[in-house]
């Protein structure tokens, strides 16, 4: 026992696709309710200012895993069916010195029965059950729900992509959600290994669509607010066009469709929310044999979700709605944390780094300073060092570049470019790309940043501000 007070256990929780302000303490003027997840960020250190350097599943999950930037790992927008073989995987090295490793929920790389240092895998992608793909035909809930006499465990027919919304429509303790929750306490209280320390990523799929909350978080914010998706001087306007699908990325969309989407969004929420919270209850209460020992509690989510902000929806822009994440770092029975809220430039990467400073372990050789992330432990202990000056992010040939609450964005396609200045307006609801002075600035930084890129052009000849009109790169028909 006493190697495991030495070495902390660690607990990963991370959710699919949920933005910033979803996250109670992060939006007060939201009627979102996280009191387990608020109750922790509180707790501990609340970074105000994360971003996902790659905003789309698999290139910010590789991030996640590796500390590695997107240009570094080798995957810059969403690939599926690429099989990767890591130069540096965290739960591989902790596995390495000693730790018992576990993941519970989605991974989302290939092939699915890759290990990357886990030593044992529950593995669910999507609850939209694919046993006939190749990239995600391993599904243990839907496993677990025909063995309960379900056959087809979504079959009301929501597409995981989309804005529809509904009550699940079987019993709660059937969902997906729980289901993930229930399987990290069979962990802590029938299989951890006493003599050794461990590490679990408790990764769960919502708020990612299918947006199918349980009735009773459905029943909790269905029609009781008004709410509405932030809309810049730059969005499109006019008219819904007929027949737009519903997994449709671009809009524009009707305004009641949007609501409902985000009454289903905050019900998942709010239902992952109180299933850490019954996690943490069997892993710290109840005389659990474990609730002593140090361990470091971290929370994140791979990226966001444009909710219907600007007449966009899914992911990987760099707008706050898709890249700006919630994150934060707490501990249980670990002294010399600091709690409060820090703003400094933080991105998924940062995670690795954080996690091997505090457990004491450099890099296996020969990687040595392999990673492109930044420790947060001096920040956590009370050191306010500024870990980076700028964060380079990139996704599907869109490019942005953060300073100074600053964010410049560039469209690879079209030449395209924004820029939003933060601190004034957090929305981004006035694109000041009109403003050359201010743009050129950027276009130096990424210019530099550029110059070992050969499969992509940026030069003053496509240098194109939008001038606070919608991209072309978004909506070709405005062209």
């Amino acid at each position: 026992m006493a190697a495991t007070q030495q070495k902390p256990n660690i607990l990963l929780i991370t959710t699919d696709q949920q933005r910033f302000d979803g996250l109670g303490i992060n939006a007060p003027h939201l009627p979102l309710r996280t009191p387990t997840l608020d109750a922790l960020a509180a707790s501990g250190m609340n970074f105000t200012r994360a971003y996902s350097t790659s905003p789309v599943c698999i290139p910010a999950r590789r991030s996640l895993l590796s500390g590695l930037h997107p240009q570094t790992h080798g995957l810059r927008g969403y690939q599926d069916g690429l099989e990767w073989d890591a130069p540096i995987s965290l739960p591989q090295i902790l596995r390495d010195n000693g730790w018992q490793t576990q993941l519970i929920g989605k991974l989302h790389l290939h092939p699915q029965r890759k290990r990357y240092g886990f030593e044992h895998q529950i593995r669910v992608e999507s609850s939209n059950d694919r046993w006939d793909i190749d990239t995600q035909s391993v599904n243990h809930w839907a496993d677990w729900m025909r063995e309960q006499g379900v056959p087809y465990p979504n079959d009301i027919g929501i597409q995981g992509n989309g804005r529809i919304v509904r009550p699940w429509d079987k019993d709660e303790s059937m969902h997906l959600t729980s289901w993930l929750a229930n399987r990290a306490v069979d962990f802590f209280t029938k299989e951890t290994d006493p003599s050794r320390p461990w590490f679990t990523h408790l990764s769960f799929i919502a708020p990612h669509p299918p947006l199918t909350p349980p009735q009773a978080y459905w029943d909790r914010y269905n029609d009781k607010h008004d709410v509405k998706p932030s809309l810049g001087a730059w969005s499109p306007n006019g008219p819904v066009p007929p027949g737009i699908p519903d997994d449709s990325a671009t809009g524009p969309f009707a305004l009641d469709d949007i609501q409902r989407a985000m009454f289903g969004y905050w019900g998942s929420i709010n239902h992952v929310d109180d299933r850490i919270r019954y996690v943490l209850s069997r892993l710290f209460e109840y005389r659990s044999q474990r609730a002593k020992e140090p361990t470091l509690i971290i929370f994140a989510t791979d990226h966001g979700e444009m909710l219907g902000d600007h007449h966009l929806w899914r992911k990987s822009l760099p707008y706050e709605g898709s890249a700006r994440i919630p994150f934060f770092i707490t501990g249980k029975n670990i002294d010399g944390l600091q709690s409060g809220s820090c703003d400094e430039l933080v991105c998924l990467e940062d995670i690795v780094a954080t996690v091997l400073d505090r457990c004491g372990l450099d890099l296996p050789k020969p990687l040595g300073d392999g990673l492109n992330g930044t420790s947060m432990m001096p920040i956590l202990q009370g050191e306010r060092n500024r870990p980076r000056e700028r964060l380079y992010g990139e996704c599907n040939q869109v490019h942005y570049i953060i300073e100074n609450e600053q964010k410049y964005i560039w469209f690879a396609r079209t030449g395209e470019e924004q820029l939003f200045d933060l601190r004034q307006d957090p929305t981004e609801q006035v694109d000041l790309s009109s403003d050359i002075a201010r743009l050129d600035h950027f276009r130096q930084h990424l210019s530099r940043h550029m110059l070992t890129r050969d499969d992509v052009v940026y030069s003053a000849s496509r240098w194109k501000p939008c001038a606070n009109k919608p991209p072309v790169a978004l909506w070709s028909n405005r062209a």
